[in-house]
């Protein structure tokens, strides 16, 4: 310990007798961190697995199962009421849930204020395929209609003042629901189990409602929805569960190879048994997506999150270069020390370890000047990109990644004039 406080005073004379290169160096190396960290901030948030334990056991069925002809295009995103059903008419998935997203207006009472909150309409094993947790209360007991609802613990407390709120009545629109459920703090980023049209980079609803109760009431999707027939959509209790309006995701859990193969072979025997009662004419193109290739195969990453993470990748190697050249200018000033040391016996071991003292150091300061500089750089992209702010969040991966990185830039910097330290010729180096 006493060796390596020697070497940081060491350190600081050096950074004393020549200061504007080692602050210059500072600069570009923190610029070139800052800039890169802030980007892969959100290249790694928008591209994290929220569930690496069983994301490759949920699956996003799709069927070409539709009422016209069509060779080339691909399965519906979305399905309809009808053909969930029949996707759900099996017993091989261990979970499945249809959902869809819709607003409304939450309030205690007809007299308070109402809130704008969104819903998620859905069916009780939503919340066990999702890892969702409770914090009061209990999901459905099944897929039925009910005047019940399930709230986020933020929302319960804006509304009520408190989290505990099971068994208390709310006027969601203008009906009254009972409070069944809270959900403890939980937010899934990115929100996978809505990925189409990019509504993954959307924040959790705050209101959970049955999915059978939300057709009762005619609760049309807020994100899409579209008709292959002359479904009425304001008629969704009666024709919107018979027509072929497509509103619907559908999601389904299977925990095996021997399932999954399985339920493969149940979407086939379905979509030939459409075909010979002769309700779908088109050939047949069935899909079963995992949970973590969604966002692929609907074609929703973002070209410029990763246009921009190239192109601060490129900028972070620049910002490399310059710093060790500024580096190699300190070496050279102090060259002689450094020749000194070798010549009364300094070994190149106890020379690495002054450079190691001296990357510490710069590690240090670069990292602190990084972190201001990203936390910059994510509150512009969060400005130029408003939809990404809820993955403009450090964790303390992504703190201890900062680190790394850091600490390897600064070796880099410092590589070239550790060599020539510690292997370049003595005599020569004593003469210079």
């Amino acid at each position: 310990m006493e060796q390596f406080l020697y070497y940081l005073k060491v350190s600081f004379t050096s950074i004393k007798r020549a200061p504007l290169p080692y602050a210059l160096t500072i600069l570009i190396l923190s610029l070139g961190i800052g800039v890169f960290f802030a980007n892969a901030t959100l290249y790694y948030q928008l591209n994290s697995d929220p569930l690496p334990h069983k994301s490759d056991k949920l699956f996003f069925p799709m069927t070409r199962m539709m009422p016209h002809q069509c060779h080339d295009c691909p399965p519906p995103r979305i399905l309809s009421y009808v053909n969930v059903q029949k996707l759900s008419a099996t017993e091989i998935p261990t979970a499945k849930a249809a959902m869809y997203s819709t607003d409304g207006y939450l309030r205690l009472d007809s007299t308070k204020a109402p809130t704008p909150v969104s819903v998620r309409l859905t069916q009780p094993d939503f919340f066990r395929m999702f890892d969702v947790p409770m914090l009061h209360g209990s999901v459905w007991q099944d897929a039925k209609a009910r005047q019940e609802l399930i709230l986020a613990k933020q929302m319960a407390e804006k509304i009520f003042g408190r989290s505990n709120v099971v068994g208390e009545k709310v006027l969601l629109d203008d009906r009254y629901y009972t409070v069944i459920g809270v959900l403890d703090d939980w937010r899934m980023l990115p929100r996978l189990y809505d990925a189409n049209n990019h509504n993954y980079v959307e924040d959790t609803e705050q209101v959970f409602m049955p999915l059978e109760t939300g057709y009762d009431y005619n609760y049309l999707s807020n994100t899409q929805s579209h008709t292959m027939d002359d479904t009425d959509f304001r008629q969704l209790a009666t024709q919107g569960r018979t027509g072929a309006l497509h509103q619907l995701q559908f999601w389904v859990q299977l925990d095996s190879p021997q399932q999954q193969q399985s339920y493969r072979q149940f979407m086939a025997n379905l979509v030939a048994a459409e075909q010979k009662a002769g309700r779908h004419p088109s050939m047949p193109n069935n899909q079963l997506i995992p949970m973590r290739d969604i966002i692929q195969y609907f074609g929703g990453g973002s070209a410029d999150i990763k246009a921009f993470a190239l192109v601060t990748l490129l900028f972070l190697g620049v910002c490399l270069l310059n710093a060790s050249h500024l580096s190699l200018n300190r070496y050279l000033s102090n060259q002689y020390e450094f020749s000194l040391r070798r010549a009364l016996g300094a070994s190149r071991l106890q020379l690495q370890q002054q450079i190691l003292a001296d990357v510490l150091l710069m590690t240090l300061c670069c990292a602190l000047c990084g972190m201001g500089i990203a936390w910059g750089g994510i509150e512009l992209l969060n400005y130029l990109w408003p939809a990404n702010r809820l993955f403009g969040r450090w964790d303390p991966t992504l703190v201890a990644a900062l680190f790394v990185l850091t600490l390897s830039a600064s070796y880099l910097v410092t590589l070239y004039p550790s060599l020539r330290a510690s292997f370049g010729g003595l005599n020569q180096q004593l003469k210079e």
